[in-house]
């Protein structure tokens, strides 16, 4: 993900989930399977002496904070809604399969997505929860 936008601007909220610069990767495949994963870029909000091969493998408020910044799901996908242009249409993740949070597994995420740069850029739009119109952009990796 470039970046996060609240409403055309850098978000409104100081101290957003997945802080005001996330990562991430969204992933589609051909037989209509999708994985979103994204993080928060602070360092701040992703310990980094957390080892899994290590014995103590961190505590749990260390484990909170990732998980309070990490936003992951995967499941099917499928263009919803088009109009006469292929480059500008809703997409639907779901219903998810599995999900970061067990209140997602299940859910149907509906994105009114733009293609542009000759389709090497992808640009969703969609409210937060708060009400607010976000906009994400994705650059095609492969």
């Amino acid at each position: 993900m470039l970046s996060y936008f609240d409403n055309g601007t850098i978000s409104h909220n100081p101290d957003p989930p997945l802080g005001q610069s996330p990562v991430g990767i969204l992933t589609y495949n051909t037989a209509g399977w999708m994985s979103a994963n994204f993080m928060s870029s602070k360092p701040e909000d992703r310990p980094g002496d957390i080892d899994t091969e290590a014995p103590d493998v961190g505590t749990d408020a260390e484990w909170a904070l990732i998980g309070k910044h990490t936003l992951a799901y995967a499941g099917p996908w499928y263009v919803s809604e088009t109009t006469d242009k292929v480059e500008v249409g809703q997409i639907t993740h779901g219903p998810t399969k599995v999900a970061w949070l067990p209140t997602w597994v299940g859910i149907e995420l509906q994105k009114n997505y733009t293609l542009l740069e000759d389709k090497t850029m992808m640009r969703f739009r969609s409210k937060t929860q708060d009400g607010k119109n976000g906009d994400m952009f994705f650059k095609r990796l492969a």
